[in-house]
């Protein structure tokens, strides 16, 4: 995962700001009226997503596209819209403009909460979703499927934003998780081309398949299964059984790691009530959970725990 960045940019005339969209990638024409002008947006983000607060003083006309997936959410101001086939005021709801899309903006006195995402993004969450490999993503309106569901993209949008705001938004784990979510909802808030009902089931299988895994590794990872056996017990295939992890863990996680974790913790439960006095030992506890490097596991064990497990035995 790419480094996180914090931008302030700012611009007061003109070519400025034409400049300041070039650094952003945005692909616009750049007309202002005659009233003075000025541009300031606060961005963070990293190579996948980019969160963006935008404030406008003054009026301008654009015309252009981008290369990312982009949701626009007026909050005060002026921002009229259109495409080749679509127009609207963005007020209150977000609008969603797709990469190489043409699109005019009107701009006056504008506030805006903006969420871009990579096309490879999109591409390969929507691959893992809704197991559909090879078929471009593609949207048929920039307006959300249902009110409901615009309302739950605003709600997201401005964790997301809270979040960059904390500082958690640095932490990778923290960053891969909110990016994840949001490109999950932008599949589902706004309406993808393509049978609709069909990924649902999609979704809700994979989901199941998922959950019977996941509780067959709950509950037999002290016995010597293999991810084979959670796939088995779902009854798909191993790659599937991946496929279904990467979509519907918190994580990521794969089902290898998933397994590991799940011994991982089975060896710390043991140590805490296992007795160095009766001849229980680190190496012992953790061959008998499938670590067979003392090394590998103390350092896994570390990193999790905080502490080695040598002072969690000997507590």
């Amino acid at each position: 995962m790419s480094e996180a960045f914090h931008l302030e940019l700012a611009a007061a005339d003109p070519d400025a700001v034409r400049l300041l969209f070039d650094t952003i990638g945005a692909r616009f024409s750049f007309q202002p009226s005659d009233r003075g002008l000025s541009y300031r947006e606060e961005r963070a983000g990293d190579e996948d997503v980019a969160l963006a607060r935008v404030e406008v003083e003054g009026s301008y006309s654009s015309w252009g596209d981008t290369q990312m997936f982009s949701v626009i959410q007026r909050t005060a101001g002026r921002c009229d819209w259109s495409t080749r086939t679509e127009s609207g005021t963005g007020i209150g709801a977000p609008v969603l403009i797709t990469p190489s899309s043409p699109t005019l903006f009107v701009v006056d006195s504008l506030q805006a909460a903006n969420v871009y995402l990579t096309a490879d993004l999109v591409q390969g969450v929507a691959e893992t979703v809704y197991g559909a490999e090879n078929t471009p993503v593609a949207f048929v309106s920039a307006h959300p499927v249902t009110p409901r569901l615009g309302q739950y993209w605003s709600s997201l949008a401005r964790l997301a934003q809270e979040i960059a705001d904390s500082g958690a938004f640095d932490a990778p784990l923290v960053r891969a998780g909110l990016t994840r979510h949001l490109a999950v909802a932008l599949l589902e808030c706004f309406p993808l081309a393509g049978d609709q009902e069909l990924r649902a089931l999609s979704m809700a299988a994979q989901t199941r398949r998922y959950r019977i895994a996941k509780q067959f590794i709950d509950d037999h990872a002290h016995q010597p299964i293999t991810v084979d056996d959670a796939a088995r017990a779902a009854s798909i295939p191993t790659p599937t059984l991946t496929q279904a992890f990467r979509a519907n863990h918190p994580h990521q996680l794969s089902p290898t790691e998933y397994l590991s974790q799940a011994r991982l913790a089975g060896a710390h439960t043991e140590l805490l009530n296992a007795d160095p006095a009766t001849g229980d030992t680190v190496a012992g506890i953790a061959t008998r959970w499938g670590f067979a490097h003392p090394g590998h596991f103390a350092s896994r064990y570390r990193a999790a725990y905080g502490v080695p497990p040598s002072t969690t035995l000997h507590r």
